[in-house]
């Protein structure tokens, strides 16, 4: 799909807005003057004494709250919350909104000298290896009882041996609402000697509390040996409500308002270019929003213990819609989320080769991860009590989104301007045929309108995934942006610790916080799951494979077989616990890998740098495009454009 490039000025000016935000001074003069809280041993979980917050995610740092769907609320300690290079603290009120932790959780805990290999913990390349019951490495849902395939591996990012954090990470999205319990027993080191529990891990396993004791319990049950346990804990997944629950209201609110028509709109220019009429103009939504609504607002909830926010006027959106410019009759049009850090005219050179073939195409930026956003970003990863305003502005633009799909269906929407008629004066719009294309970025976002709208049923999510948490240090897109992050939070474990952080305030716009109702249990806003095509460039250099694939074992997407020549992938069984299509054509979701000949990726948190990056040339494959084609027609079907073969385009 399309690759979008930050250019190096962009960058610059990134870092500039950091170092100098707007009341940056005053957070300065604040932290010198007020050195920031302590936690007290009791607010700490002693199973792992390298940092107050670990081991990570932890229902140690949770209250009971009957209010809440999960009966329980993150109640992180203001004293152990991670502090910059300008001595301010990370404010816990924001997570402590949630009621859970984030179904795109990565356990993080420290094991100085710990080796996986010695230890025998699962790897990336062979997750089946920890659902045996003799796995060293246990994740089970306590609620079920079932075990969670899962892989661990040490940060590599963390140079220093003493606090470099061994991650657990599950094969798909842990089920929200659920509690689970992370075990990890007989760990050694590299010369195969024995490590011993912490003194907070032997009191756990020799007095445990109520809870503790039925975690353990959960744990035996799945098998464990729980007397070799070195590190267990528990942590409790959020619920729907805590992770999608303001973006739905905004949406049910917004449906309420307009109902079957369309939002108010203006055409500002209209354009022809060969076959393709571009069509530019704005919309108005509900202002969910502070202030004018732009980059670095942040929602209009102060006050409410869930979040949820309150409209106050409406804000424009700008749209860049291609129509065919000779349609004869309405036409299929496909909605389009852009790449990193990009914008709504990336839709152009695409909308063009639809319109080509008799297909429009419309956009909208990605608020909150758009090119108008990047300043704000620096000013993000350099104090990240300032992230929230990225998932804030990031679910306005989705209700963008929506809205764009209501102005497309609908007959009081855009077919009642001439813009988007034919030359007859018809509309040139099929609202009964849309679709969504998310390309990388959009690939990452685009799960979350489509799980909320009934105006599309097919969604095409190229070279996306889910979590970011797991795809910064497997992408070389972050190396622009890490050293924003190296610079407001030096301390590498803190760099690890506060990616996972910030993931509990990123599932409010990414895939991770929608993707469980996407093909299955959809939201009441629709009463039938979306159709969802994902497709996956093997040895993607900017969107890491792991993460296309969790996100299709998370929505229970087949692969098209076979999918891999013999031999390309290092896993001991690729792609496992990803079931084939049963038979072609297939007229469910799927995943369909293409291998453009690019190395493997490496095993490890690290980004594929060799080879040439097939991130973006998935466009110029004349057999993606009528495989994506046959999809999303109405009662589209993935079909077989590689001839019983792998999809492969040696480079």
């Amino acid at each position: 799909m399309l690759r979008r490039l930050v250019p190096s000025t962009l960058l610059a000016l990134a870092l500039l807005a950091g170092a100098c935000s707007s009341g940056g001074d005053d957070a300065t003069q604040a932290a010198t003057s007020e050195p920031p809280p302590v936690a007290t041993p009791g607010e700490c979980d002693p199973v792992d004494p390298t940092e107050c917050l670990l081991p990570w995610p932890n229902d140690r740092f949770t209250t009971a709250d009957e209010s809440r769907p999960t009966g329980r609320r993150l109640d992180l300690p203001a004293g152990g919350m991670p502090v910059n290079a300008q001595g301010v603290a990370i404010d816990p009120a924001e997570w402590n909104r949630g009621d859970g932790f984030s179904p795109a959780s990565i356990g993080l805990t420290v094991v100085p000298g710990v080796d996986p290999t010695t230890s025998e913990l699962a790897p990336q390349t062979d997750i089946a290896a920890s659902l045996s019951p003799e796995s060293n490495l246990t994740v089970v849902d306590v609620d079920t009882g079932e075990r969670v395939a899962a892989w661990a591996e040490l940060d590599t990012n963390v140079t220093d041996p003493s606090r470099q954090p061994l991650r657990i990470i599950p094969a798909t999205s842990l089920t929200e609402g659920h509690r689970y319990a992370i075990g990890l027993a007989d760990l050694r080191r590299a010369d195969g000697s024995e490590i011993e529990p912490t003194e907070g891990m032997v009191q756990v396993l020799t007095e445990p509390d109520a809870e503790q004791q039925q975690w353990l319990e959960a744990l035996r049950a799945a098998g464990v040996d729980t007397n070799a346990l070195d590190v267990g804990w528990s942590f409790t997944v959020a619920s729907s409500d805590s992770l999608s629950g303001r973006l739905r209201s905004m949406w049910e609110e917004t449906r309420a308002d307009v109902g079957d028509g369309a939002p108010p709109f203006r055409v500002t220019s209209t354009t022809e270019v060969g076959p393709a009429r571009f069509v530019e103009g704005t919309f108005d939504m509900p202002k969910y929003l502070t202030g004018d609504g732009q980059t670095g607002s942040v929602f209009n909830n102060e006050g409410s213990p869930t979040g949820v926010p309150t409209a106050e006027g409406t804000m424009s959106n700008d749209f860049l819609c291609v129509v065919p410019a000779q349609a004869t009759g309405p036409v299929p049009f496909v909605i389009y989320g852009h790449g990193l850090l990009g914008s709504r005219t990336e839709v152009r050179d695409f909308g063009a080769v639809a319109a080509a073939n008799g297909i429009g195409a419309c956009a909208v930026d990605w608020l909150g991860m758009s090119s108008a956003d990047i300043g704000t970003i620096g000013e993000e990863l350099l104090d990240l009590n300032e992230f929230r305003t990225q998932p804030d502005r990031m679910q306005q633009g989705h209700l963008g989104f929506l809205l764009l799909g209501r102005l497309l269906a609908s007959p009081q929407g855009f077919v009642t301007d001439p813009a988007f008629q034919t030359t007859a004066g018809g509309p040139a719009v099929d609202g009964s045929q849309l679709s969504f294309l998310g390309a990388s970025q959009g690939g990452i976002l685009g799960g979350a309108p489509s799980a909320l709208t009934a105006d599309w049923d097919a969604t095409i999510l190229g070279v996306g995934g889910l979590g970011y948490n797991l795809l910064l240090n497997r992408s070389i897109n972050f190396d622009r942006f890490k050293p924003l992050l190296e610079q407001g939070y030096p301390d590498q474990l803190t760099q690890s610790l506060g990616v996972e952080m910030i993931q509990n305030l990123w599932d409010r716009g990414e895939n991770s916080g929608y993707a469980q109702h996407l093909t299955a249990d959809p939201y009441p806003s629709r009463t039938e799951p979306q159709r969802v095509l994902l497709l996956e460039a093997f040895g993607d250099h900017q969107v890491a494979n792991v993460s296309t694939e969790k996100l299709a074992r998370t929505i229970d997407a087949p692969r098209l077989a076979p999918t891999l020549a013999p031999g390309r992938s290092p896993d001991v069984e690729p792609f496992t616990l990803i079931e084939t299509i049963p038979s072609l054509p297939w007229p469910g979701s799927a995943l369909v890998v293409w291998d453009f000949g690019t190395p493997a990726p490496p095993v490890g948190p690290t980004p594929p740098r060799a080879g040439e990056d097939p991130h973006g040339k998935l466009t110029d494959v004349p057999q993606a495009l009528v495989l994506a084609l046959g999809f999303v027609r109405p009662n589209g079907e993935v079909v077989d454009v590689c001839a019983g073969a792998p999809c492969s385009t040696p480079g």
